[in-house]
């Protein structure tokens, strides 16, 4: 039985996709912390009409019917406005955030696995025969 093809396990890695690319994205921010004119860069986390039209496919049958909205680009990677001051040298990282941030994400990406590794196990229970 493969497990992708159930919808909770298909949105569960999709989750735990995003949240490797922002770990990439936050620990690229961190190792930039002393690079001149760098600007912090995070990800953006795609709204339930990004997901929705990743699993089911919408098409408009008549010219009454809503229009499907414009999709972002295959980017997700934007450099926010930076809310603290640039340094002397033009760089926008704040070390404490973006290991704050690392932080949380790390919290987030456990979060899912336990519950996706809950849902496995119950699965398996559900399955197996029961002696008696």
């Amino acid at each position: 039985m493969d497990l992708n093809n159930l919808a909770f396990f298909n949105i569960a890695n999709q989750e735990m996709k995003y949240l490797t690319e922002r770990q990439k994205v936050l620990a690229e921010n961190i190792a930039n912390a002393n690079t001149p004119d760098y600007i912090a860069k995070d990800l953006v986390k795609p709204t339930f009409t990004d997901e929705l039209k990743s699993t089911v496919a919408m098409t408009v049958t008549n010219e009454k019917h809503m229009a499907l909205p414009k999709s972002r680009g295959t980017s997700n990677v934007y450099t926010p406005t930076p809310v603290n001051a640039l340094t002397i040298d033009g760089n926008g990282v704040v070390l404490e955030d973006q290991l704050n941030e690392a932080s949380k994400t790390k919290g987030d990406y456990n979060r899912v696995i336990t519950i996706y590794n809950n849902y496995k196990n119950m699965l398996k229970v559900a399955g197996s025969k029961v002696s008696g």
